[in-house]
Order: C-alpha cells, then sequence, then structure tokens
C-alpha cells in the first residue's frame, strides 16, 4: 500500500493556479475583442444608416421631379424648394429646419385661384442634415446636401437633376 501512494500523480495547487490565471487573461483579452468588435459595428452601421437617409432624400427629390413637377420661380442657392405639378393643382415643399438640422417634404393641393390648402401629407426624413441647397436654373435643379456623420465628420452629396420645363 506504501507503494502505491509514492506513484500517485496529480496537480499542484502552483499548477492550478497557473491554468485558471491564464485561462482568465485570454477570457478577458476575447472579451475585449468582442466588446470592440460590436462598438464598430455599430458606427459603421449608423454611418450606413445616415448615409442611407442621404441617398433617400436625394432620390425623392429626383423622384418628384421626374414625376412631372417643375420648380416655381425660385431664388438661386435657396434651402428650401417648391415643386408644382404640370397641371398646377399640386405642390410640394422642401423645408430645411437649421435648428433641428431636419428636411421636411409636405405635399399640398392647390385650388384653382392658386391658394395652396392645407398639407395633405408631411414627412421629415432625417434629424441629421447638416445642410442642403437647391439651385434651380436652365431646366435644371442642382441639390447639394451635406450630411452629418455619427464620428462628427460630414459627407457631402451633390447632384443635378434636369426637368421638362425651362426655369427662367
Amino acid at each position: 500500500m506504501h507503494k502505491r501512494l509514492k506513484n500517485e500523480k496529480g496537480l499542484t495547487l502552483v499548477e492550478v493556479t497557473g491554468v485558471l490565471v491564464l485561462s482568465v487573461v485570454i477570457l478577458g483579452f476575447l472579451i475585449y475583442l468582442l466588446n470592440y468588435s460590436n462598438t464598430s459595428l455599430q458606427q459603421v452601421s449608423a454611418r450606413e444608416k445616415t448615409l442611407q437617409q442621404s441617398r433617400d432624400i436625394v432620390s425623392q427629390v429626383v423622384k418628384t421631379v421626374r414625376d412631372g413637377y417643375a420648380p416655381s420661380p425660385l431664388v438661386s442657392k435657396s434651402s428650401n424648394l417648391r415643386l408644382v405639378s404640370a397641371d398646377n393643382d399640386k405642390a410640394v415643399d422642401y423645408s430645411y429646419d437649421s435648428a433641428a438640422k431636419s428636411l421636411t417634404v409636405t405635399h399640398r393641393s392647390i385650388d384653382g385661384n392658386g391658394v395652396l390648402s392645407a398639407p395633405t401629407s408631411s414627412y421629415t426624413f432625417s434629424d441629421k442634415v447638416e445642410s442642403i441647397l437647391f439651385d434651380a436654373k436652365d431646366g435644371r435643379i442642382e441639390i447639394t446636401l451635406e450630411m452629418k456623420l455619427p464620428n462628427q465628420q460630414t459627407k457631402k452629396t451633390s447632384t443635378v437633376v434636369y426637368t421638362t420645363q425651362r426655369i427662367s
């Protein structure tokens, strides 16, 4: 029996403690990596959401013009744009609010006397619009949109939409 006790092998307390410390260090590093990846994913997602809002705003204005709407007389380089249907019975207003950093589109009807009715629908696109300029002349509308990204940078988008009507 004495011979048997001498041949037993096992782990010492120092070896067990070393394995536990090494495991804790590895788990801590993995948790840090997961947290960093999650933070990066959230930043990229927020940036892409803002860029998608930018594309949606420009696409909406382009779609409205392609649906036959043309600008009513406009002072060059304005933050607001009124588009009127070819039949002069509907108007779409794009209004920028610099305090709220938002762009709102409002649809209205126009009666036979040229008076605008109450809004039939209104939609606020985004609260991340840093600035927007509409420049309508010579049968085209130039849209310059600047959006505030989550990392405090700005992204500027420009496009030109050609109308079927000449604007003076």
